[in-house]
């Protein structure tokens, strides 16, 4: 079983993300902001992190970057789960270190796909 953090600034995104997650067997913890996230990635050390980009307190690019500086914590792969689909911001994204993104609306199982995918490839 998996340990998946996501990290979103709306509760109901939060709640639907962990629901789906769990149904098909990974554990979550969910993060309202990037600072949370950053706190709750080096308690709980998530074989995954889906990460909001924009978020209050500290956004998904800032919170990512700030997750690869650790040595406890970049090789954990971040998946941007996100509204901001321009070529720029994914571009953005990828430096901050996440190393895919799905788009919001979220197709459920494009992200399961895109998480079994990371914990498969070792990666997670």
């Amino acid at each position: 079983m998996a340990t998946i953090l996501v990290a979103d600034d709306f509760l109901e995104n939060r709640d639907i993300l962990c629901r789906m997650l769990e149904l098909v067997g990974h554990r979550t913890v969910s993060a309202a902001n990037g600072q949370e996230a950053l706190d709750l990635a080096q308690t709980y050390h998530p074989d995954v992190i889906l990460m909001d980009l924009s978020m209050p307190v500290l956004d998904g690019w800032e919170a990512t970057a700030r997750l690869k500086a650790l040595d406890s914590l970049r090789h954990v792969p971040v998946l941007a789960v996100t509204g901001h689909v321009t070529p720029h911001e994914i571009q953005r994204a990828i430096e901050a270190g996440c190393v895919d993104y799905i788009a919001k609306p979220i197709d459920f199982d494009l992200l399961i796909g895109k998480v079994t995918s990371l914990l498969n490839d070792g990666k997670g």
